[in-house]
């Protein structure tokens, strides 16, 4: 019996307070937290596919003729090869993607190409020489002479140049524009096999 007057009176509070559950704040609390919920849902979702080729030369009727052969699963590269990486970006989500930036580095067993690096028109391309560290628009580096000393200018200052290729590590694509949804992009660069 005394079960059964348990469970009797514990329906009653739940009825009791079924009321209150019911009022405008808490209403109002469960309309945002579905707003919430469906910006969460609406999110621009980039995918980056890289993509790696390497270029071959042919000769046809005495000319040298360039094409890239697409590279999947284990290949072998030689020193002097020439590779390109491509990455598509696409995004498949609702929203437009805004402040999208690509970093690709290069491996240490190859040499980055200077000038070989390609963009969308939109996007602001920089490169890092430390390491991902920091990205300028041109890397420069601090000249030194025979002995190891650095060079100074006239004014005291230390002479720099522009950085070698072999000191880039980085190149790093920042879109300016918003990738919209549905829209892809493509950026790529090249380097050689050391």
């Amino acid at each position: 019996m005394k079960r059964k007057f348990l469970f009797g009176v514990g329906i009653a509070a739940l009825v009791a307070a079924a009321p209150l559950a019911v009022s405008t704040p808490v209403f109002a609390s469960l309309q945002q937290a579905g707003e919430a919920i469906a910006q969460q849902l609406l999110q621009p979702e980039v995918k980056l596919v890289m993509g790696a080729e390497k270029q071959v030369t042919v000769e046809e009727n005495g000319e040298t003729k360039s094409s890239w052969e697409k590279l999947e699963g284990n290949v072998t590269v030689l020193p002097g090869d020439v590779l390109r990486y491509t990455v598509e970006s696409s995004n498949e989500g609702e929203l437009a993607a805004k402040n999208l930036v690509i970093t690709q580095p290069i491996p240490e067993a190859l040499e980055f190409k200077l000038g070989s690096d390609e963009g969308n028109s939109s996007a602001v391309t920089t490169y890092s020489i430390d390491n991902g560290e920091s990205f300028v628009a041109e890397p420069m580096v601090e000249v030194k002479n025979a002995d190891g000393t650095l060079q100074l200018n006239p004014d005291g200052t230390v002479k720099m140049e522009p950085a070698p290729a072999e000191a880039y590590t980085h190149v790093k694509w920042a879109f300016n524009e918003d990738l919209e949804s549905s829209v892809v992009v493509d950026v790529s660069l090249e380097a050689t096999v050391k």
